[in-house]
């Protein structure tokens, strides 16, 4: 799999970001996984674990409520908390 980009932001600054291949957001409407060269989408993210996966290594992030953002190989959430675990 293509590697691709993750950031994950809060009203205080990023608290995590990198490289991955595979990522799993919990939205609002169930959990949605993103690959490299995902199609453009924007969703709710509802509170729960960001999973981001490397090379076969799994990162968890829980997050709060906010927004994803999936465009050019960047996966961007915009969340009121979270905590890098």
């Amino acid at each position: 799999m293509s590697p691709f980009t993750f950031v994950v932001r809060t009203p205080d600054g990023v608290v995590a970001q990198g490289d991955c291949d595979f990522v799993v957001v919990p939205t609002t409407r169930g959990e949605m996984g993103v690959l490299a060269d995902h199609a453009p989408i924007v969703a709710s993210v509802a509170a729960g674990e960001l999973r981001v996966s490397l090379d076969g290594r799994e990162t968890r992030v829980g997050v709060g409520p906010g927004l994803v953002e999936v465009l050019d190989n960047l996966v961007a959430l915009f969340v009121a908390r979270a905590a890098a675990g």
